[in-house]
């Protein structure tokens, strides 16, 4: 038995051998696509490719090598494209980019892309960073995802670290000791498993070390309540973003008022920023890839009205493969489906939402409607029960029974995109969105029962094409056209306009009872934006310039009827061209400067204005940093704001009688990075405005005996906005905790109102405090937990008296989610659960006069009287969806 045992011991042997052979020889390509090339060296090597898929699309490979040789055969096979092929043993990384034959001696330029990994989509403002004899350098990526360095070094190799919010920071290698140019650099990047949707806080457009500190705060995905993400209501963790209710018509940045915050979509204006009265946002956000807020120093390549700036940008879809995504909440289902039209070099998506409040009615559904339409708002009756010979038995608003309710909403959004070999890319963009909603209900008037109807309805219609091209290595050209088309109608059929008592200066009663008149309002707008911008970037060795020119046309279209007025017109049409520059500097030492310049021309007045914006940050890299900035901004297009009305927005132009609004905006920071896991940032703010608009709607806040018979809303209104912000980031292992505070003020003036005195604006809150939580309680699982303080509005009725409560109550609200991913062999799995106002507490919103009811022992009679309307209570929420 030896003989046959030791015979079968050498056969395994030499069939051991001979198969190991076998798998050493098992890679053999006969004009193979390139991409099909890497794909299988990925599935059977340790190595990952760094590519762009247009750069080798078109490329084909014949060659037959072992393990060992592939790598080498491959980059003789690439050469003799022009294509290089850099393998870094250590890291198993190998990097294809384009050679060139013009190669510089001194002066390192390297072009390139960041990618998404799994999608070869671009990352825009991704950070990259290097050092270089100790000193710390770094950039960031453009809008389309392209990269520049330029610099001299004596360096004859350099490590560069590559990161994007939601992905794993990635390091490379170059060596420069033969090539000093190097282009098409392709650095991909793999998404975090279980990462969110997050937003990138930006004050400026360069590279600033504490970006990666700052852009991980924003968790969108934890604060809705209504299920569905809110990009906007996130920004309230900000102590630069004043607190609001859930029912609202944007934010106030700074002490603008909502007007001056705009959201853009692939550069286009969005002229409606949500749904159901400001509940959710009106964007899907599984169809967003990142975005930016400004609300510093705005780059002067933005437009930048007087708050803030949210640049949104459209995904372009998958270039391998088609995948897509559904999913369902509360409030509505959604679907996004996406995959490559030719595999490498172009894309399509699509996405769709549509509401499910009118045919399930689960977790206040029909009540939400009620809310945001203001149809049984709760509130606090405040009212004097001294009545001569009468006992009151109870006080209540007046009874409302909602017969018919009927709510809807939807969004679609849409791109195809093409990119080329060298790297140029033609994407066009589309989004609808569309809200309905309507109730009908009976109101007891004076013992009549009436019938009456509250609608809202509002559309919109964008389409964006951008071209971006590369001219030179280090120049890039970008194209922008796009066109926008919003309408939107409100009518209340028993808005109650309030009738202010008389103040002392017209020797009257101070304690005459507050009034109001009930009558219809109906307000109707429509808008057409047609735009072109032409920009162009540039990079140069320790700095970067952006510069172009941007042209509009907008046609506006305002109608009111109401009580105050029978019937109001207005229509405009101006164009507006605007030419800037912006300059990024970052060679000086210890030093980024960012300065720009926007001129502006809007016909319909003929107004010529500069815009003049400058920041300068100090020891960036130190442990202490400072800086300091100024701009001035203007804004053509104002949005009329109303106390009680959330559900659509209605736009206004300057025009020969009424000046652009403007600010002066001074600001200075200092950043504090001692500990390791701890970040301290102050920030100070000034800001100047000049021409405010505000209905007339809205002058219960202060005493007033002027009515503007020309227009219905005043806009020779200045004002003076000033604070001082706080913000602390710390992270414990898998505890993340963020707290805020501001102290800050925002006066109106205006020389007919008041008695040309300063009062405060109704958004201003003079202390702001927030503590936002994060905990991985496991692989799966994380928890939420925030809470936003802030101290009282002011009273819109305090009319120049010695009111007892000059401002409301304090404002607080606790919100918690608990959020589920998991990945599966098909695809991912994410889910979440929420509670808004988790303590249900009942916080006030505005102060109005309404219609009551007083039930006395013998009658009931009608009165009017003071009320405090509270905020959203308690609302839970769900959102599942399924990554495939």
């Amino acid at each position: 038995m030896r003989i046959p045992i030791r015979i079968l011991c050498v056969l395994f042997a030499i069939l051991f051998i001979f198969q190991s052979e076998t798998k050493a020889q098992n890679f053999t390509y006969s004009n193979e696509p390139l991409l099909s090339v890497i794909s299988d060296i990925e599935k059977q090597t340790p190595y990952r490719f760094l590519y762009r898929e247009a750069l080798i699309s078109d490329i084909k490979i014949t060659l037959t090598a072992n393990q060992n040789s592939v790598l080498e055969k491959l980059m003789g096979s690439l050469r003799e494209q022009n294509i290089g092929l850099k393998v870094d043993s250590e890291r198993f990384q190998a990097l294809v980019y384009a050679t060139s034959e013009q190669q510089e001696s001194q002066r390192i330029l390297i072009t390139g892309y960041v990618l998404d990994a799994n999608t070869g989509e671009r990352l825009p403002y991704s950070t990259i960073s290097w050092r270089d004899q100790g000193e710390l350098f770094g950039i960031s990526s453009t809008p389309s995802g392209t990269f520049t360095i330029t610099t001299n070094t004596d360096s004859k190799k350099l490590s560069f670290l590559v990161s994007f919010v939601g992905y794993k920071p990635q390091i490379f290698a170059l060596s420069f000791q033969n090539d000093q140019v190097w282009k098409d650099v392709s650095i991909r990047l793999e998404p975090e498993p279980f990462s969110g949707k997050e937003i990138l806080i930006k004050g400026v457009n360069f590279y600033n070390a504490s970006d990666t500190v700052l852009s991980g705060m924003i968790k969108v995905g934890a604060f809705s309540p209504l299920g569905e993400t809110n990009a906007v209501r996130s920004l309230q963790i900000l102590p630069s973003v004043s607190l609001s209710s859930a029912v609202n018509d944007g934010i106030n940045i700074r002490g603008s008022a909502s007007d001056g915050f705009q959201v853009l979509l692939d550069g286009q204006t969005v002229y409606h920023q949500s749904h159901l009265f400001g509940l959710l946002d009106a964007m899907n956000p599984d169809v967003l890839k990142t975005s930016g807020f400004y609300y510093d120093v705005t780059p002067a390549q933005f437009q930048a009205p007087l708050g803030g700036t949210l640049s949104l940008i459209t995904r372009t879809g998958s270039l391998n493969k088609v995948q897509g995504s559904v999913g369902i909440s509360n409030t509505a289902t959604k679907a996004t489906l996406e995959g490559p039209l030719a595999k490498g070099t172009s894309s399509w998506l699509v996405s769709g939402r549509i509401s499910l409040m009118d045919e399930i009615n689960w977790m206040n559904n029909q009540k939400l409607i009620e809310y945001g339409l203001d149809v049984n708002r709760p509130a606090d009756i405040f009212f004097n029960r001294e009545i001569p010979g009468r006992l009151i038995e109870e006080i209540t608003l007046n009874d409302i029974e909602v017969q018919n309710t009927d709510a809807r909403f939807y969004d679609l959004h849409s791109k195809i995109h093409f990119e080329t070999k060298n790297g140029n890319q033609l994407s066009v963009s589309g989004y609808i969105g569309y809200d309905d909603a309507s109730q009908q209900y009976l109101r007891d008037q004076t013992d009549v029962i009436q019938l009456y109807e509250t609608t809202n309805e509002w559309q919109t219609n964008t389409i964006s094409v951008n071209y971006n091209a590369k001219l030179t290595p280090n120049t890039y050209s970008v194209t922008n056209l796009g066109f926008s088309d919003y309408g939107s109608k409100y009518s209340k059929g028993d808005f109650e306009y309030p009738t202010r008592r008389q103040n002392n200066n017209n020797n009257g009663n101070r304690n005459a009872p507050d009034s109001s008149i009930i009558a219809e309002l109906t307000l109707e707008n429509s808008l057409q934006d047609f735009s072109v911008k032409q920009s162009f970037f540039s990079s140069f060795d320790g700095y970067s310039m952006e510069y172009g020119l941007s042209y509009s046309n907008l046609d506006v279209e305002y109608i009111e009827r109401s009580i105050i007025r029978s019937s109001f017109l207005s229509r405009r049409t101006s164009q507006l061209v605007d030419v800037f520059h912006q300059v990024d500097i970052t060679s000086f030492q210890n030093l980024n400067l960012n300065f720009g310049n926007r001129i502006h021309y809007f016909s319909n007045g003929r107004y010529l204005r500069w815009s003049p914006r400058i920041k300068a940050e100090f020891f960036t890299d130190r442990i202490v940093s400072f800086g300091a900035g100024f701009s001035r901004n203007y804004q053509f297009l104002n949005r009329l704001q109303f106390y009680n009305i959330n559900s659509s927005d209605f736009w206004i132009l300057t025009n020969e009688d009424q000046p652009p609004s403007a600010v002066n905006y001074y600001s200075a920071e200092l950043k504090l990075r001692y500990f390791e896991n701890t970040y301290l940032q102050v920030e100070g703010y000034l800001k100047n405005y000049e021409n405010l608009r505000f209905h007339e709607l809205n002058t219960g806040l202060v005493s007033t005996t002027f009515r503007n018979d020309e227009v219905p809303w005043f806009f020779e209104n200045s004002g003076l906005g000033k604070g001082v912000e706080f913000l602390v980031k710390n992270k414990f292992g898998a505890l993340t905790l963020n707290s805020s505070y501001a102290l800050s003020s925002i006066q109106l003036k205006n020389e007919q109102i008041n008695d040309g005195e300063y009062f405060y604006a109704e958004w201003d809150r003079r202390h702001q405090f927030s503590f936002v939580s994060e905990l991985a309680l496991s692989r799966h699982f994380d928890f939420f937990i925030s809470w936003m303080y802030g101290s009282g509005a002011p009273n819109r009725l305090n009319l120049q008296q010695q009111e007892e409560s000059p401002r409301l109550p304090a404002y607080s609200r606790v919100d918690a989610t608990l959020s589920y991913s998991d990945l599966l062999k098909s695809g991912k799995l994410k889910a979440s659960f929420s509670i808004y106002n988790i303590l249900d507490r009942k916080n006030p919103w505005y102060t109005e006069v309404k219609q009551i009811t007083v039930e006395t022992r013998n009658r009931n009679i009608q009165a009017s009287a003071r009320t405090n309307v509270f905020d959203l209570g308690i609302q839970p929420s769900f959102n599942v969806g399924y990554y495939f």
